[in-house]
């Protein structure tokens, strides 16, 4: 993978910098430019695992809800399911994401 510089607006580096004690555990003042690399690429991981849990989760689950709601605007729902653990077995798994992010971690400085 080859180094590339990219320019942050200064809405997106207040954004990331008000995001450091949460996810570096580092105060904004302190961040160094190697510090903000790395803070990018960490909210870039976590937006892009969120997105996948909402696509495999969330968005079936809020699809279904409209398919249960009758002519008469009244929601027909029933109580939700414990899955199986034959069912979590069954899911399939996909790590290239959180490969890719731990290749980045293991070169040494």
């Amino acid at each position: 993978m080859a180094n590339t510089r990219i320019r942050l607006e200064a809405d997106l580096e207040q954004y990331l910098r008000s995001q450091s004690m949460r996810v570096m555990e580092i105060p904004p003042e302190k961040l160094t430019a190697a510090d903000l690399t790395t803070l990018t690429n960490r909210v870039i991981y976590e937006h892009k695992l969120g997105q996948s849990i909402i696509r495999q989760d969330f968005v079936p689950r809020l699809i279904q809800w409209f398919k249960s709601v009758t002519g008469n605007g009244v929601a027909v729902t029933s109580e939700p399911k414990a899955i199986a653990m034959n069912e979590l077995k069954s899911l399939p798994e996909d790590f290239d994401l959180a490969n890719q992010l731990a290749n980045q971690f293991d070169e040494d400085y």
